[in-house]
């Protein structure tokens, strides 16, 4: 879905997308610029934004729960936020493949989103690995 999206950002103009920009469009009837983008691709969308979100509640729920009032450890703190970042990746996604908002703002924040999470995630897991070296 990103590489569709990837695909259709190239097509357009840098210098004909608006900054930001609302269309009203009925997800059940539009279809995508690269791929059929209707009803199964929103129901698909909504198990992964709910278990990005259940995750990230639930990895901070056990973490206070395990650690009680000692410091939560920073890898795990790291790798919950890789989780929040993740949840408003899937969000913002969703606007965009059905270009409910359209514009080079969104964008910007889409993949800046994106760069959070992945370094949160990074940085989380290597600092788990180095702290737990499983051999």
């Amino acid at each position: 879905m990103v590489l569709a999206l990837i695909f259709y950002i190239k097509k357009l103009n840098p210098k004909n997308m608006p900054l930001l920009e609302f269309h009203a469009i009925n997800p059940f009837t539009y279809l995508g610029p690269a791929l059929g983008l209707n009803l199964y691709l929103i129901l698909i969308h909504i198990p992964i934004v709910f278990g990005f979100g259940v995750a990230a509640h639930y990895i901070i729920r056990y973490l206070r729960k395990f650690y009680g009032d000692r410091p939560i450890p920073e890898e795990w703190r790291l790798f919950w936020m890789a989780m929040v970042w993740g949840t408003v990746h899937e969000l913002i996604e969703v606007p965009i493949l059905y270009q409910w908002f359209v514009g080079q703002a969104l964008v910007i924040a889409f993949f800046f989103v994106q760069l959070i999470a992945g370094v949160y995630l990074i940085l989380g897991s290597y600092l788990l690995a180095k702290r737990y070296n499983i051999k």
